[in-house]
């Protein structure tokens, strides 16, 4: 790796943090203070004390250009479980990035202070969606961890992704919409009531499925929208990471 120019400088900005649910949520800000843009930025560990961090699934995390002066978000998730309120926990981020065609390493870190656990700033959506990856096949199994009471479903699945992929897995009743390059979008086919075909609170969904010439991953933006039986609309989206074929042959 090569010695950072003076005109390069990167730090990491002052987190959004929530706790929530036994869960710590970072809204993270990398900040290009220096006077060149950053290219093929990696980001390959994220640590915050010894919590087990629940997201992203995976790295790394690739983010392909920074201007000079700009910022760049990221999200990460860690268990509370091992962390005490009032405590401060070291947060360590590390990778690397280019410059006019040279590599650098990049290791950022601050301590951040545990907040006492508090109730959503906004409405959540409790669905996930997890991720794996066999030879050149991605996975994804949707989960609504809603109560019964919530009446919301998930509507949709979407990826951001950076490489070339075919959907070769779409669940009974679902349909696609994707460019087959940058994003996949899995919805629900159902028009009117009482949608059959969305995954309804309590229950899991296998069967969407991509295929790529890549063999390697990268951990890429997913979103779950829901949708409110009760009074038939759109309801809160919940975003995260998953696994997605690696941008880089």
């Amino acid at each position: 790796m090569a010695k950072p120019a003076a005109a390069t400088k990167v730090v990491l900005g002052e987190p959004g943090i929530e706790h929530v649910n036994g869960q710590v949520f970072l809204n993270l800000h990398i900040m290009n203070v220096g006077e060149a843009p950053l290219g093929n930025l990696h980001i390959s560990a994220m640590t915050l004390g010894s919590a087990r961090r629940a997201s992203p699934p995976g790295f790394p995390i690739v983010i392909e250009h920074i201007g000079a002066s700009s910022t760049a978000h990221v999200t990460a998730r860690f268990s509370s479980a091992e962390l005490t309120v009032g405590g401060k926990y070291l947060f360590t981020l590390g990778g690397t990035y280019t410059v006019g065609g040279l590599a650098y390493g990049l290791s950022l870190n601050r301590f951040i202070r545990l907040p006492a656990a508090t109730a959503a700033a906004l409405p959540r959506f409790k669905a996930r969606v997890e991720s794996s990856s066999r030879a050149r096949y991605w996975n994804y199994t949707l989960f609504n961890d809603e109560p019964a009471a919530s009446r919301k479903s998930i509507a949709t699945l979407s990826l951001a992704i950076a490489a070339p992929v075919a959907v070769t897995g779409i669940p009974a009743g679902w349909a696609v919409e994707t460019d087959g390059q940058t994003f996949v979008l899995w919805y629900a086919a159902d028009d009117a009531p009482p949608y059959p075909h969305q995954l309804a609170p309590g229950q899991s969904l296998s069967g969407f499925q991509l295929m790529s010439a890549r063999t390697r991953s990268e951990a890429s933006p997913a979103a779950l929208t829901s949708w409110n039986h009760a009074s038939d609309e759109a309801g809160p989206v919940v975003s995260d990471y998953v696994m997605t074929p690696y941008r880089f042959a």
